[in-house]
């Protein structure tokens, strides 16, 4: 059970991880961007260490991966351990919470009902 909560844990840290990528993409902070890589690397190795499944679908990222990168990997690894079926799922893996006002779409929040 500890392992369950750890392995969430570190998921929860890899969306952090995403997020903060694309906000370094955003500035072209190459110190946060490497800041990035090093966190998916450090959370990827124990990812591995408590899943050994994830090790021969996930590789490590040179420290000079760009941010985008970054994201889409760290998007990836904790997709890995969604439990939810793509039907379940909004456009492009974003999860759309209810109809009308303000609805989830690509990552980007959307003025409009449902439909």
């Amino acid at each position: 059970m500890e392992t369950d909560r750890e392995i969430t844990k570190l998921i929860n840290v890899l969306r952090r991880v995403a997020r903060a990528a694309t906000h370094a993409a955003w500035s072209r902070d190459p110190d946060a961007a490497r800041f990035c890589v090093l966190q998916y690397n450090k959370v990827l190795a124990r990812l591995s260490e408590l899943e050994p499944a994830v090790a021969p679908l996930f590789t490590a990222l040179p420290e000079n991966a760009s941010p985008e990168v970054v994201r889409i990997a760290a998007n990836e690894l904790s997709g890995y351990f969604d439990e939810e079926t793509p039907a379940m799922a909004g456009v492009f893996g974003v999860r759309v919470h209810g109809c009308g006002g303000r609805r989830a779409w690509a990552g980007r929040v959307r003025m409009g009902s449902c439909g």
